[in-house]
């Protein structure tokens, strides 16, 4: 069996020790990071109905970066690219070698065939382990193709062949629990931001193999998904990824400069980066009206009240006004409500990220006597697509979130693909 040959494994290891050795005796210098932007220039990487994968990743890579240097004085941000240009595999490890890096982080987004998949994945280099991992390193790796020359660069390298990689994973030995740890963080923090996590994984990535660091590779989502396509694309989407990045590379460098003697340094940048706006998950909202009736927010029975949120639950529909994270707000909000005719208008408590146990949100597209099937035009752009049937009349419903923000997320979608009257249905697991 022939395994890569890119390079003399005798040197490489040479290479690895002499970085190594010198990377102990410049511990006290700056930390540097690189970051990788997957993709560029001819290579737009997977395409989703929002957005090229390439687009996203530079975007994503620039947010992280800012918030790096604008709140830690001591780390050096090395970017791989900053433009729409295609940077060759290896001159990105390269550029990280070069430069004596702590870290490596590769941005990437996700695609599949199919439209449904959804969720985050972070990588270290390593042989993979199921057909999934090696499917997306494949697709990652075929990027070699663009490369001019590429047969004389990487020799026998084969994306199919999985034994393409064994040889050179060992060489990342040395880094990987480090580059555990980091990707840990990572998928934590997108697990606390509700997002699927499908975990830390191991698998062949080039751009992960000639680097003499710890290096993770970062899959942020689907961009193949409707939804979550939707949000790689977005502003709020692409600020809240950049943020839960940050704060694991936060984490890492704190226990990074604990290692190194420098617990001062790493209080200060944390207090920095704690000191960054967070948004509250708990907000206080006006339950004015429970109803087996679906009104639009429209109607003119919700006349006078705004910001209307509408959720089934147990065949009812309950109506909420107004939502805010002040009490005094919501006092405000339930005198409106009171004022409009809504006499039992009662002020709840929201916790939006709190996931749901025995239950979960799924959206109700529309009710109908009509009897549709999935494949119906009517459904365009959605999969999943359940139909139940509650006295004589079909209850259309797609999706299925454990937290309301993820819901609202989903809803908001939905709407956009022109099913304006979809509400939020929490309902049993």
């Amino acid at each position: 069996m022939r395994v890569l040959t890119i390079f003399n494994l005798k040197y490489i290891l040479i290479f690895f020790s002499f970085f190594f050795i010198n990377s102990i005796h410049s511990q006290n210098k700056d930390f540097v990071l690189v970051l990788d932007a997957g993709h560029g220039g001819h290579d737009s990487g997977a395409r989703g109905p929002y957005a090229n994968e390439k687009d996203v990743t530079l975007s994503l890579v620039k947010k992280i970066g800012a918030l790096i240097e604008n709140n830690n004085k001591d780390v050096k941000v090395i970017y791989t690219r900053t433009t729409d240009e295609f940077i060759p595999l290896m001159t990105r490890a390269n550029i990280a070698n070069k430069n004596k890096a702590n870290l490596f982080i590769s941005i990437h987004c996700n695609s599949s065939s199919k439209s449904a998949p959804y969720g985050t994945e972070t990588f270290v280099l390593g042989t993979h382990r199921n057909q999934d991992n090696f499917d997306v390193a494949k697709r990652e790796n075929e990027v070699v193709y663009m490369e001019k020359d590429y047969k004389t660069t990487y020799e026998d390298f084969d994306p199919s062949s999985p034994e393409s990689m064994i040889g050179l994973t060992l060489m990342q030995n040395t880094y990987l629990e480090n580059s555990l740890k980091i990707a840990s963080y990572v998928e934590n923090n997108f697990i606390k931001e509700n997002r699927l996590s499908r975990g830390v994984k191991q698998a062949g990535f080039l751009v992960l193999v000639q680097t003499a660091m710890p290096a993770i590779l970062i899959e942020t989502g689907f961009i193949s998904n409707y939804q979550e396509g939707q949000y790689l694309a977005s502003e709020d989407g692409q600020n809240t990824i950049a943020k839960n990045i940050y704060d694991a590379f936060i984490s890492y460098k704190k226990a990074f400069d604990e290692k190194s003697g420098k617990e001062n340094s790493a209080k200060e940048t944390i207090n920095i980066a704690e000191n960054l706006p967070v948004d509250t998950d708990t907000f206080y909202k006006v339950q004015f009206l429970s109803s087996f009736s679906k009104y639009t927010p429209n109607s003119s029975q919700l006349r006078g009240l705004k910001d209307i949120e509408i959720i089934k639950y147990k065949g009812k529909y309950i109506y909420y006004s107004g939502s805010s994270n002040l009490k005094s707000d919501a006092e405000l909000n339930q005198n409106l409500a009171k004022e409009a005719g809504f006499n039992n208008a009662t002020i709840v408590k929201h916790i939006e990220k709190e996931n749901l146990n025995d239950e979960y949100y799924t959206i109700e597209l529309f009710l109908s006597p009509k009897k549709y099937k999935e494949k119906d035009s009517i459904f365009k752009g959605l999969n999943n697509i359940v139909r139940q049937k509650s006295n004589n009349i079909y209850i259309y419903t797609t999706g299925k979130v454990n937290n309301y923000v993820s819901a609202k997320r989903l809803l908001e979608n939905i709407k956009k693909l022109g099913f304006s009257d979809a509400v939020i249905s929490r309902v049993s697991a």
